[in-house]
């Protein structure tokens, strides 16, 4: 395996994992910013509040978006899968 196979190989793993855990960790610290406005607003500083809303969101876009995740990882999937030959190559 050269460097060059590895660092790409590398950062397409990264890329993949950015690409799969983005939408989530989005949707979720921005609801995770308007339940602390209103709870700053509000004076209600209770941590079952923040958590249902963060709970429901996670679980909203982790089913929409499971098609789509689906697709990503089985595609770097098959890139890593197909770059097997070049990895054992020596």
């Amino acid at each position: 395996m050269t460097p060059v196979l590895a660092a790409d190989l590398f950062r397409s793993a990264l890329w993949t994992a950015f690409q799969a855990g983005a939408p989530l960790m989005v949707a979720m610290t921005t609801v995770a910013v308007v339940i602390s406005v209103l709870q700053a607003a509000t004076q209600v500083q209770d941590s079952s509040v923040s958590f249902a809303p963060k709970l429901g969101a996670a679980l909203i876009v982790g089913w929409l978006g499971a098609p789509w995740t689906a697709r990503l990882l089985s595609g770097f999937m098959h890139r890593a899968i197909v770059a097997i030959p070049w990895v054992v190559a020596r």
